[in-house]
Order: structure tokens, then sequence, then C-alpha cells
């Protein structure tokens, strides 16, 4: 169990920056005419039961471990829950996003440069002299047990705050990822059961530079807003392979003309939908871009805008129960007793054995033995 935890109060405990309280035991159902020695005994294996469970829970390790198993880590652009991606479906991007990412990689190469070539300024007022703030630096700091208390508290708060940081990203918080038009719809919470609280889709129009630049303005935002799911995925073809959702939730968008599109969805509701970009595009023509302002504005009033990530529990649809089973189908598997090698790799037989027929360098597949029809000289 972890060890960052200090007893605040009889039911209180502070640790992870915070406190963290810890669940009541049940101690009823315990047998009355028990001898008052079994009986404490009892108590105190369950108190200490639900103490390591509020420890496990709480605990980092524990979480990354079990968070590992969900982890599908081939997907284009790294890591992803199980839970919300395909790894044979999801991911990728279109020919007009990836021009246009290369025409901004070309111009930051050349600002670069530009800036190379340049004299370097002289800093004013810069000085030789020690930073009033270098004595932190020192070794020599008297040394005070509430300080490496206090300190070691911090940590382990920075160290939860990255892991749900962690799993939020999983889970496509605060980052903008392209889809399966099959699929994108349910995972932004249309019809579901669970939705996430804020969702951005992009339809997008493969050929249309507006989609490209819209894509890398969500890209930017996503940075800022990690309470939001950014989705995008080709607009004809969700409402062409997801008919009957899209009728539901999207009854006014054509396929023909209405491309691209962007949708604000708020807790599996859509609020609002801009069709052919109106009102975010520079001007009307074939090469018209968006304008970033524009796009956060638009948003910001639609609601699609959150900055606070959900909680760690809520963000995963695996549930308790199936993390449950496969965790006795991993303990099972450990105790499981090994298999006998007789040679063929598709037999699971655990006993010693032999196959009738089968020659290897395992078996000779004979039932009577030659030596024992011809004889062996003494």
């Amino acid at each position: 169990p972890c060890l960052r935890y200090k007893i605040m109060s009889r039911n209180m405990w502070e640790g992870l920056g915070g406190p963290v309280r810890m669940d009541q035991p049940d101690l009823s159902g315990i047998d009355p005419t028990l001898d008052s020695c079994c009986r404490r005994e009892i108590e105190s294996s369950r108190k200490r039961s639900i103490l390591e469970q509020t420890l496990s829970r709480h605990d980092v390790v524990a979480i990354k471990e079990r968070r590992k198993r969900h982890v599908l880590s081939n997907l284009s652009w790294g890591a992803g829950c199980r839970c919300c991606y395909d790894p044979n479906a999801d991911g990728g991007e279109y020919r007009a996003l990836m021009e246009a990412r290369q025409q901004v990689e070309y111009e930051k190469r050349e600002e670069e440069q530009e800036e190379e070539k340049e004299p370097p300024k002289e800093q004013e007022g810069s000085s030789d002299t020690d930073s009033e703030f270098d004595y932190l630096l020192d070794d020599d700091l008297p040394e005070d047990s509430g300080i490496y208390e206090m300190e070691q508290r911090r940590l382990a708060q920075l160290e939860f705050a990255v892991l749900q940081q962690e799993v939020a990203i999983q889970h496509g918080y605060g980052v903008h990822r392209q889809m399966h038009p099959n699929r994108v719809l349910k995972a932004a919470g249309l019809g579901g059961t669970t939705p996430p609280p804020a969702v951005v889709l992009h339809l997008v129009d493969p050929d249309s530079m507006a989609s490209a630049t819209l894509d890398l303005c969500l890209e930017d935002l996503a940075r800022t807003y990690k309470g939001t799911k950014f989705l995008r995925s080709g607009g004809r073809s969700v409402l062409l392979l997801d008919s009957e959702m899209a009728r539901k939730s999207l009854p006014r968008l054509s396929p023909d003309s209405d491309m691209p599109a962007l949708v604000a969805i708020r807790d599996g509701v859509v609020i609002a939908i801009c069709p052919r970009l109106q009102g975010l595009l520079s001007n009307e023509s074939d090469h018209a871009v968006v304008m970033p302002d524009q796009v956060q504005s638009w948003l910001d009033i639609a609601g699609a805008l959150l900055e606070q990530a959900p909680p760690m529990e809520q963000v995963c649809l695996i549930r308790p129960e199936e993390e449950a089973l496969m965790d006795h189908l991993a303990a099972s598997a450990a105790h499981a007793p090994p298999r006998y090698d007789c040679g063929i790799p598709t037999c699971d037989k655990m006993f010693p054995h032999e196959h009738v027929g089968v020659q290897n360098d395992k078996q000779d597949g004979l039932i009577v033995q030659e030596q024992d029809v011809i004889g062996t000289d003494e």
C-alpha cells in the first residue's frame, strides 16, 4: 500500500494533497455466539480490508498498473483506452490536413531560420551575480521533518494530477482525434447512456482547405480546454453510414450541401450546428480559411469549451465488474498447473501422456515398444 498518507482523524486520511475519506467497515453479520477473541479478529480483518481498499484506490502506482491492460499503444497518435478507440478503424489524417500541416511546419522553419540570422540582443540589466533565489539550491538548508512531509505530500499531489491528465488524454479529453465515420457519433455521446460533458465534432470535407485550417485551430484549442473532447470524421460518410443516428441528432444537415460542418454537443445533446462553417471563414472563396477568434467565440457561446476534465473514475466506460473478472482470470492463469510437453503445441493436457501414431522428438507414437516385440540382447 502507498505510504504517503497521514492520519488526520478517526475516519479521514490526508494524502495526495487533500483529505481522503476511508469507508466504514461492515461489522454486522458476525456470529454473536463466538468468543470475544474470535469476534475481535473478524472485526480487525474487515477493518484492515477496508483500509487496504482505500489505499489501493488512491495509490498512483496501483492505478497505473490497472490502467496498463486497458491502454492500446498501437494507435496512429500513440496510446488510448480500448473503451474509446478501435486501432483498426480510428486515426489518420486526410489529404488537405496533411498539406496544411506541412505548410505550417515549413513557415515555422523559415521563421526560425530568420531568427537565427538576426544578431542576438543584449539583455538590459543583466548581471553575472547570483540570483536572489539561488539559496534554494544550497544543500545546507536546515533539516526539518515538517518540510520533508510537505514536500512528500506535494509530490504525491503532483503525481496524481499527472496521472489524471494522462488518463483524460487517453480517453480523448484535451486532444483532437479522428475517428471512423460509423463510430464518431456514438463516441460523441449521441444516443448513449454515459455521454461526455462536452464535445466539439467537426464533420470534415476532405478536399476543403477550410476544414484543414479548422482542425489546426481545434488542435490549439484542445491544449487549453482539457475538459472537452474534440473529434473529427468525414462528414458525408458519417451522415450516410450512421444514417439512423444522424437523422435523430442532426436532421438539418445535408451530406451534399452542408459540408464541412461544426457541431457543439453538451451531455449528449446537440446544442449548436454551423453548416458550411458559416460566419467562421475569412471569405466565401474556395481557398477561405477559418478565423480562430470566431471559432473560439462560437464554441464558447455554445458552452462546449470546458477547462477542467471530469474525474478519472467517470471517463472510462469499462465497468468495475469487468475489471474484477479480468483480475480473476489473471490470478487463475498465474496459478494454473504447467502444461505437459508432449511435442504437440496445440495439446493442453497437463498429465503425462502420448499420442498414438504421432512421432516427434518427445514420443514415438507406438502402442507397443519395438524392444518388446523383437526383444533385446542381454
